[in-house]
């Protein structure tokens, strides 16, 4: 667990450690994160802080998250030259916006930023 500081938010905190993490290759490109339980408990934080950092660390282009069918949803770090599939439901959109970037906006209200080389949008 580390040591968090009062002054930053703690999820801020803990996405670094996971960056940091990742970049000295203890969790491998391709490679699954641990469960978000597994790392709330590591860290010593609630499930929906958990939540946040992934949510973050997916739309900075680190992690992928996965749904299987008849599986728990899993956490895996992109893997170099991986290519996201972007599924839109009814009511979502996708534009362009600056060079390379793409920006996904869900009816629900959320907004994701994506490389445009990174993905591939597909609709429902």
């Amino acid at each position: 667990m580390i040591e968090f500081d009062p002054e930053r938010a703690i999820w801020r905190q803990i996405a670094d450690d996971i960056r940091r993490r990742v970049a000295e290759g203890e969790y491998a490109p391709g490679s699954r994160l641990p469960s978000e339980t597994d790392l709330a408990q590591g860290y010593g934080v609630s499930r929906t802080t958990i939540r946040t950092v992934i949510t973050a660390l997916k739309n900075d282009g680190l992690v992928v998250v996965e749904q299987r069918p008849g599986h728990p949803r899993a956490t895996y770090v992109r893997a170099v030259g991986q290519v996201e599939e972007i599924t839109l439901g009814p009511g979502d959109s996708a534009t362009y916006s600056g060079p390379g970037t793409v920006v996904i906006t869900r009816a629900a209200g959320g907004v994701e930023t994506y490389e445009a080389n990174e993905v591939r949008i597909v609709g429902a």
